[in-house]
């Protein structure tokens, strides 16, 4: 129990953190956070939105879309947080006068999932960027989502 208080304490005060970043006033009442889905999937922020909010009077909306489309809703000034998970679409959201103070949150742990056969021959392969590669000479089906998300981006790399 106190390892979830922790995470729970910890997690708040990154969002109350971020507030200064996000140009909020004191006093605002609302907060938004393009994120993606993944990050919404976990159930983390259904967890975490009404600790923060009975703390700090605060309501947090959440948008979920891909990461492509999360820097694109930011950019339109359209969040105060982002939350996604394509470093190099993330540095260039800063790089071009977007965001300020980007950090690590958390990392992505990637499976790659095929046919029994093995068709591309990379079953064992330890690297994902290796078997991302194999993949790619083998000239086999490959299945992604190409949404520009951090997944798809990460994929490509």
């Amino acid at each position: 129990m106190k390892l979830k208080k922790f995470s729970l304490a910890l997690t708040l005060s990154f969002l109350v953190c971020f507030l200064g970043f996000a140009g909020l006033a004191i006093g605002a009442d609302t907060l938004i956070i393009a994120s993606t889905t993944s990050t919404d999937n976990t159930g983390l922020f259904d967890y975490i939105h009404p600790d923060f909010t009975k703390k700090t009077g605060i309501r947090v909306y959440v948008i979920a879309v891909g990461t492509g489309k999360a820097l694109e809703i930011a950019k339109n000034g359209d969040a105060d947080i982002v939350l996604v998970h394509a470093r190099g679409l993330e540095d260039k959201f800063i790089a071009d006068g977007y965001g300020v103070n980007r950090m690590d949150v958390m990392y992505n742990d990637f499976v790659i999932i095929g046919p029994k056969n093995d068709p591309a021959g990379i079953m064992g392969i330890k690297s994902p960027a290796e078997a991302f590669k194999k993949i790619a000479e083998s000239n086999v089906k490959f299945v992604s989502r190409g949404d520009n998300s951090g997944t798809n981006v990460k994929e490509l790399k």
